[in-house]
């Protein structure tokens, strides 16, 4: 039971990052497309989209199972209720479902997943804010010495 304690808690402090970096390509292209536009030609920064979009399904499975796996295990440790957590993990599954229903949905897909996505991880941020405080003081300078002594 520690050993799954143990996975919940650091894959959750990897998930926020992950999440972040999942939803870096939109920046990158909607500026990249803005000079491309100027310019007439490709630049860094659509390069960088290319690459971003090629991980972000992988990203996002990521954070599919990672998130299932610690709603499941804490609302085991904590009790089953209403939460952001919950909150949470339900726009996060409201994305990924749209995702598998992109032919028949049609053009619209990529917004409404967009709009589920960024809500989210407002909703993640909100639920991780009480831990935040936990990470910044205690977990990363004990990781910042044990890797830079």
């Amino acid at each position: 039971m520690l050993a799954l304690h143990f996975i919940n808690v650091y894959s959750t402090i990897i998930l926020m990052p992950v999440v972040f970096l999942a939803l870096l390509p939109w920046p990158f292209r909607d500026i990249g497309m803005a000079v491309k536009h100027k310019t007439g030609k490709d630049n860094w920064l659509l390069k960088v989209y290319r690459f971003l979009m090629k991980i972000h399904i992988p990203l996002g499975i990521y954070t599919l199972v990672i998130g299932i796996f610690h709603t499941i295990f804490a609302s085991i440790n904590h009790g089953w209720g209403f939460n952001w957590g919950m909150v949470t993990m339900f726009f996060f599954l409201v994305g990924f479902i749209v995702f598998l229903l992109r032919k028949r949905i049609g053009r619209v897909w990529v917004p409404v997943h967009r709009f589920a996505e960024y809500v989210a991880v407002a909703c993640m941020f909100i639920h991780c804010v009480p831990a935040l405080k936990t990470i910044f003081t205690l977990i990363a300078p004990m990781f910042w010495h044990a890797v830079f002594g």
